[in-house]
């Protein structure tokens, strides 16, 4: 067996550390959960196999509408966290008609706005929470991604049709603007 100084493993940590913080935006969280678990020696041969497929062991979620069924992949994940009404949460700043997705997804988690599928599942199933007077807009739920077809990605949102809420998917390659909000729990 070969033994490494600590210092050699220290200096390639360093290393993944610099390339980390090159990587764009939309694969920063995978490599940011296995850079962690390598640094904690806590990744397992399964995780790195499913890695080695595209799929990120890392995120979670049971949905009604589950699309990896479909052969999309779960990206980014957060827990269902509304359990009551909801408040629109405009996020264009004065003069703004439309930002793009890395914008209006910085500005959910700044805002505290930043809800995914499972809430917006829940919001389905619960539709009396939802004001009357957002039925003219679409409301985001940008902290769940998907991916689909290797490089669309997409995030959930609701929209009034027909007389109820209806679920759907929105390509990030869109600008978000006006007629957009993102949500969270009234206060």
């Amino acid at each position: 067996m070969v033994v490494f100084p600590l210092k050699h493993f220290t200096r390639r940590i360093a290393m993944a550390d610099q390339m980390v913080g090159a990587v764009p935006d939309e694969v920063f969280g995978t490599l940011a959960d296995i850079m962690l678990k390598l640094k904690t020696g806590g990744l397992t041969a399964e995780e790195l196999k499913l890695f080695a497929k595209r799929e990120n062991p890392f995120v979670s979620g049971n949905f009604k509408y589950d699309r990896r069924k479909d052969g999309w992949t779960l990206l980014e994940n957060q827990p269902c966290r509304i359990g009551g009404q909801i408040t629109a949460v405009p996020f264009l700043k004065t003069g703004e008609s439309l930002v793009k997705s890395n914008v209006m997804i910085a500005r959910a988690v700044v805002l505290d706005a930043n809800y995914g599928q499972g809430d917006a599942e829940w919001l389905l199933e619960h539709q009396d929470m939802i004001s009357v007077k957002l039925r003219n807009l679409y409301l985001i739920f940008p902290a769940t991604k998907w991916q689909v077809l290797g490089s669309n990605r997409l995030v959930p949102h609701l929209y009034w049709f027909s007389n109820r809420w209806c679920l759907d998917f929105r390509w990030l390659g869109d600008g978000f603007g006006g007629g957009d909000r993102l949500v969270r729990p009234r206060k």
